[in-house]
């Protein structure tokens, strides 16, 4: 870098915090200006290093910041709050984040791509419709059980069960819960369309996305999954190993101990925890059809099934998913199916 200006910058919607340090880490300014303003600063220090917190807007500011020659750093917000020193305030806040890019083992959040930033909006959209049915869903069985209807679990038995209900004149619906009920009833299935219509167009987005094809040759994912993971991992730069890439997920194991002695716990879910619940569940679509497969990773699964339960293969599967995402994320190269050995 010819020029080690560091500009710390608490995000906000109209005004932003800016912090100014010269290369010896020596502040120069910590004021509060406007958009206009801090981009005209910004300007002022070709090739700056310019920290923000990883939240609302900053993979924006950072794709436009690294248009215009800047080195972007991302701080996960749990990690810049641990340097706040005094109050929250703004002005503290843009501290705490040029303190924590100091450390030697901060971790940074890699500035996603449009690519990435479409997947990802997009599996919001739709993770945020199949929220709404699941809420929608509950509802209709608890109001419905306030007058003896009882409706089983699963959508589809809504969808089938619950129109009969409302034309059964013998049960003890009301004018009004018969209302209720439709309106509801109205709502899934909407919804069900709107969850329809986004994951079409999900998959429509990851097709053309080449590294997309890449990961669906993973025994376990599809286009879903395929754009989660390069919506989490974009190309894996952000990760030394593979197993930095599973733990930023939250499907490596915790551990506790002092005096030396660790004791392994369950995994840690952290991180994205719609991504690792997709994981499981095609890591666990594989594991229960596995058979008599006899390629590498079969008999991997194989041995793992003789010595845990199901479920604990099915995590221990999606662990190792991530990792060969990653690797091919970081190399570009086709997924090989490995040789039993």
């Amino acid at each position: 870098m010819k020029n080690s200006t560091t500009i710390s910058i608490d995000l906000a919607k109209t005004v932003f915090q800016v912090a100014l340090f010269n290369k010896y880490g020596v502040m120069k300014s910590n004021n509060k200006m406007s958009q206009a303003k801090m981009v005209q600063l910004i300007a002022q220090h070709p090739e700056a290093v310019i920290c923000m917190e990883a939240c609302g807007t900053a993979h924006y500011w950072g794709r436009r910041f690294q248009q215009s020659g800047h080195k972007v750093l991302l701080v996960p917000a749990h990690i810049a709050a641990k340097y706040r020193t005094g109050n929250k305030n703004d002005a503290n806040d843009a501290l705490a984040i040029y303190e924590s890019i100091k450390r030697p083992k901060t971790y940074f959040v890699q500035v996603k791509n449009l690519d990435q930033q479409d997947l990802a909006s997009l599996l919001k959209l739709r993770q945020g419709y199949v929220k709404q049915r699941t809420q929608t869903a509950n509802r209709i069985r608890g109001l419905g059980l306030e007058y003896g209807v009882k409706i089983p679990q699963g959508i589809a038995k809504i969808r089938k069960d619950l129109p009969c209900f409302l034309e059964d004149a013998d049960n003890e619906l009301t004018t009004s819960s018969r209302f209720i009920l439709r309106n509801l009833l109205d709502q899934l299935l909407l919804l069900d369309g709107q969850i329809d219509e986004s994951t079409n167009r999900l998959v429509a987005r990851a097709k053309e996305v080449p590294v997309c094809t890449r990961l669906i040759a993973l025994p376990g994912v599809a286009w879903i999954i395929a754009s989660a993971l390069y919506a989490r991992l974009g190309d894996g730069s952000a990760y030394k190993c593979g197993r930095d890439a599973s733990a930023s997920v939250g499907v490596v194991p915790a551990h506790s101990g002092t005096g030396g002695n660790n004791k392994l716990l369950g995994i840690t879910k952290r991180g994205d925890r719609c991504l690792r619940s997709l994981l499981v569940h095609g890591a666990r679509s594989v594991v229960s059809r596995i058979k008599d497969k006899q390629d590498g990773l079969s008999c991997w699964i194989r041995e793992q099934l003789s010595k845990n339960h199901l479920n604990k293969t099915a995590v221990a599967y999606a662990n190792k998913l991530v990792r060969m995402a990653w690797a091919i994320l970081k190399s570009g190269e086709e997924y090989r199916t490995p040789l039993a050995q």
